[in-house]
C-alpha cells in the first residue's frame, strides 16, 4: 500500500498504545476501546473510523493490510493511506522508527484524542 509520499506500507503494520489511561467514557470491552470524541472532530469519516478501528486493535500490537481494507469497507489502498496520513498530520498516529528498506513506518503509536491538532 502506498502512502502520499509514495513509499509502500508493511503487510503488517505494528501498533503501541499511547493514549493513557482508559477514561471512564470510554467505548469497548477490556483492552479493546477508543475515546467516543472522535467522532465530532474534524476529521473525514474515513479517518475517525480507521482511529476507531486501530484503537481496537491496540491490543493485538497489529493490524495487516486485509483488515485495514476491511475496516474501511474495501477501500482502495491511495484512501486508506490518505486516511493513516490525516491521523498522523493530526497527531493522532505518530509514526514509528523506520525499519523497512522502502523507508516505511514499521508501525504507528495511537495517540489520544486530546492530541488533536
Amino acid at each position: 500500500m502506498e502512502n502520499s509520499t509514495g513509499t509502500t506500507l508493511p503487510e503488517v503494520t505494528l501498533l503501541a498504545d499511547a493514549r493513557g489511561e482508559r477514561p471512564e467514557n470510554a467505548v469497548g470491552i477490556g483492552a479493546f476501546w477508543y475515546e467516543p470524541e472522535i467522532w465530532s472532530l474534524g476529521l473525514s469519516p474515513a479517518a475517525r473510523v480507521l482511529y476507531a478501528s486501530l484503537c481496537s486493535y491496540l491490543a493485538h500490537g497489529q493490524i495487516n493490510r486485509k483488515d485495514l481494507r476491511a475496516t474501511l469497507g474495501e477501500s482502495a489502498d491511495g484512501e486508506i493511506a490518505s486516511a493513516i496520513d490525516t491521523l498522523v498530520r493530526h497527531n493522532l498516529l505518530e509514526p514509528e522508527e523506520s525499519s523497512t528498506r522502502s523507508n516505511t513506518p514499521s508501525g504507528y503509536k495511537v495517540r489520544s484524542v486530546k492530541e488533536f491538532e
